[in-house]
């Protein structure tokens, strides 16, 4: 089992590690800010009371994952308050420069993936199991306050991923098997985003320029590869559970950044 060096709030941090550490957990929180904003837009697609009412809780908590970690991030000298400023006063078009938002959760890139209910409940089937299993390994990473944030988002993201298997049985149940069929030739678009969640490969021509600092660092603990082969066991036993199954060949989109990577921003 590999070991690292692990950190405990107020402990002094080297400044590589803590620059690391930051980089990632800004993208963390400022995401899932934007994020709980782009999946507040999507109650115009709710078709009953009830899908409304659990998705307006999933806002809630993504809300709170933000809060969460931003909390952190203003104990290591990072000014939150500008973040969610920047966010609430642009939040179509958040400053890069201010704010660091994966692009997956920008509102130009966001809204071509929606056009109706199903693939709002798609996305939490589809995309999600990537979030239970990226976030998962911040529970154990070297910066013990960020470990155990994690841990709550960590259950609440399977909570999300709960309410996607909810929603997409509910649209199967009122809509039958056309609606089935429909769903099933929606899965690729969703699953390109929950293949590129993870990060580019640690090895070879793709690989991350800043995988192998924030590995060795103890801030990510599992390859891509580890998390790839988790995300596609729960996605496989979630579609099963639907009636679904896992489309073959569908390649990642890594553009839509859903790592939190930052190459350009550490360059």
């Amino acid at each position: 089992m590999r070991t690292f060096k692990t950190y405990d709030k107020g402990d002094v941090l080297p400044d590589d590690y803590k620059k690391a550490l930051i980089n990632l957990m800004c993208f963390q929180a400022d995401s899932e800010y934007a994020g709980a904003q782009r999946v507040a837009e999507n109650h115009r697609y709710a078709t009953r009371p009830e899908e409304a009412y659990r998705l307006s809780k999933k806002v809630f908590e993504e809300m709170g994952h933000g809060f969460y970690v931003w909390n952190l991030l203003q104990e290591l000298g990072v000014d939150v308050d500008a973040r969610l400023y920047e966010l609430s006063h642009n939040p179509d078009n958040p400053d890069p420069k201010k704010v660091n938002v994966i692009n997956g959760f920008r509102k130009e890139n966001w809204s071509k993936f929606f056009e109706c209910w199903e693939d709002v409940a798609l996305f939490s089937t589809v995309v999600t199991p990537a979030a239970v299993a990226f976030l998962g390994q911040y529970r154990e990473c070297s910066y013990l306050p960020w470990a155990r944030v994690n841990v709550r988002i960590h259950k609440e993201e399977y909570g999300h991923l709960a309410f996607g298997v909810w929603a997409s049985k509910r649209c199967i149940e009122f809509g039958g098997e056309k609606t089935r069929e429909f769903m099933q030739q929606r899965i690729p678009k969703f699953m390109k985003m929950g293949l590129g969640f993870y990060g580019r490969p640690s090895a070879g021509d793709k690989k991350s320029q800043m995988f192998d600092i924030y590995y060795e660092y103890g801030i990510k603990v599992k390859k891509p590869e580890e998390l790839q082969a988790e995300y596609m066991e729960l996605l496989d036993s979630r579609l099963k559970e639907i009636g679904l199954v896992v489309p073959e060949g569908v390649e990642a989109d890594y553009d839509m950044r859903m790592g939190y990577e930052a190459e350009e921003l550490a360059a």
